[in-house]
């Protein structure tokens, strides 16, 4: 009996937990996701994109929707900083690999950094979102060269 209820009172109140770490080169706009995330999911108004300062180390976002609890790490991408994404891949449940779609001249670091990330073997099944960010007019040739 006792079993019964512990079943039915962990399904009703317990939530399930997803880390999601967001990556991408520096100034590639992933503190701005994670603001607009929380801004929209909290209804919290987030930082403003003009008071937004790069990433040293990590920022950390919780949001719940119904019954889960997605906690999201955004991770400076600057050269120096990106030797750390390491050491939070093994709890990561996801990804998402931000792209600064209106820099082409930087598409071959953000292409060598995401090689990166992918051929580590703790990431391996874990979902990827490869999001290109700061489209204001939609350039597919650009982004094919990144993609190939």
């Amino acid at each position: 009996m006792f079993s019964l209820f512990y079943g039915l009172w962990k399904y009703l109140f317990s939530k399930t937990e997803f880390h999601v770490l967001i990556l991408g080169i520096d100034k590639a706009g992933k503190t701005t996701l994670l603001e607009k995330l929380k801004s929209v999911y909290l209804n919290l108004e987030g930082l403003p994109p003009d008071r937004i300062v790069p990433t040293v180390g990590l920022n950390i976002g919780r949001i719940e929707v119904s019954n889960t609890k997605f906690v999201f790490w955004d991770l400076g991408g600057q050269p120096g900083l990106r030797s750390i994404w390491e050491k939070y891949y093994e709890e990561a449940h996801a990804v998402i690999f931000v792209i600064d779609a209106a820099c082409p001249s930087r598409f071959e670091d953000s292409k060598s950094a995401l090689e990166k990330v992918l051929r580590h073997e703790d990431l391996q099944g874990a979902p990827l979102l490869i999001l290109a960010n700061k489209l204001l007019c939609f350039n597919a040739g650009s982004l094919r060269s990144f993609i190939s």
